[in-house]
């Protein structure tokens, strides 16, 4: 008799797992995994991902200064927040989804770039085109939007 009670509770046991199981995978389907930016794996990325001509011209110092003033640009418009929070501004979302003009980046950065004697104008650009790669990569931007 106990064998059947232990059969019994333990068939009740795996059922509520399962169940609980099935559930929490229905949650999390719906659900997008947030992207987790590294600068240091960026910069490694963006690094790999030049022309060799930009990259005769430019170290990896370059890049990183040139990535966190991307990054800067970011925070000053509403797409980044520290410390995983939810990224958007409403005054910068369209149709719900946050949106950045990459020509305005881009320009920002530049500028930046000269201001502070930086990379030149066509290095920035191109590092700014492997920057959106690597938020392709990690599911920061899909491939429908830009966001360099």
């Amino acid at each position: 008799m106990i064998w059947l009670i232990a059969a019994v509770g333990l068939a009740a046991v795996v059922a509520i797992a399962f169940i609980a199981v099935a559930v929490a995978v229905g949650r999390l389907e719906h659900e997008t995994a947030p992207s987790v930016y590294r600068l240091s794996e960026a910069v490694d990325f963006v690094a790999d991902h030049l022309p060799d001509e930009v990259t005769a011209r430019v170290s990896y110092e370059d890049v990183a200064k040139v990535l966190g003033w991307h990054l800067d640009w970011f925070a000053v418009v509403g797409l980044a927040t520290p410390y995983g929070q939810e990224l958007g501004d409403p005054a910068v979302a369209v149709d719900d989804m946050a949106v950045a003009d990459t020509d305005e980046a881009c320009d920002a950065v530049v500028a930046r770039s000269v201001e502070e004697g930086g990379p030149d104008a066509v290095d920035v650009v191109c590092i700014l085109e492997a920057q959106l790669a690597y938020l392709r990569e990690i599911g920061a931007v899909s491939a429908g939007e830009t966001a360099a």
